[in-house]
């Protein structure tokens, strides 16, 4: 029977994988994550395009038992590790397969997704995906080097180009009189 159930866990686990990339990444925490994927990333660091939506997984081995996590993300620039400004849905409530309770030495699979605003900058960045039971115990945490990218970046002196153009249309003034 615990043949039986054990296959089934991992063909299920398996299963709901998503096609990402692998990526290279630290773990921040006990040692306890096997594998991160990251879509769309294709290299290292992962190129991450403002506007888009990034699709997040990592395969952990539970460390401790806890009913509940929060997640956490932040970016880290110049060593400062800055939260990322949107509201997080709890962990447990279908981002975690099998779901909660988290029980120590099982392993799991951590599914998320963010969008990346088309106000952040685009910069170097170190992304941290942390989870935590209740009372502040890490469960899993990775790093993960991105660059975010501006598809569209705009020229830096269009602003200036613009009034230059402008003033050279404009008709000279002659003073014959």
């Amino acid at each position: 029977m615990i043949i039986i159930f054990s296959i089934l866990f991992f063909a299920s686990f398996s299963a709901t994988k998503v096609n990402g990339q692998g990526v290279n990444f630290t773990d921040c925490g006990s040692g306890n994550v096997r594998e991160v994927r990251v879509k769309p990333c294709s290299g290292d660091p992962c190129i991450i395009k403002l506007g888009s939506t990034v699709e997040v997984e990592a395969d952990f081995e539970a460390p401790i038992n806890a009913n509940s996590l929060s997640e956490v993300i932040k970016g880290v620039v110049r060593g400062r590790e800055l939260p990322f400004p949107e509201t997080r849905k709890d962990p447990c409530s279908g981002y975690i397969v099998p779901s909660c309770p988290i029980r120590k030495g099982q392993q799991y699979l951590f599914k998320a997704s963010f969008e990346v605003k088309p106000f952040y900058p685009a910069i170097p960045i170190k992304v941290k995906y942390s989870l935590t039971d209740p009372s502040g115990r890490l469960v899993m945490c990775v790093q993960v080097n991105a660059k975010i990218h501006d598809p569209n970046p705009t020229p830096k002196n269009s602003k200036n180009q613009r009034r230059n153009r402008t003033k050279s249309k404009r008709p000279a003034i002659s003073e014959s009189n």
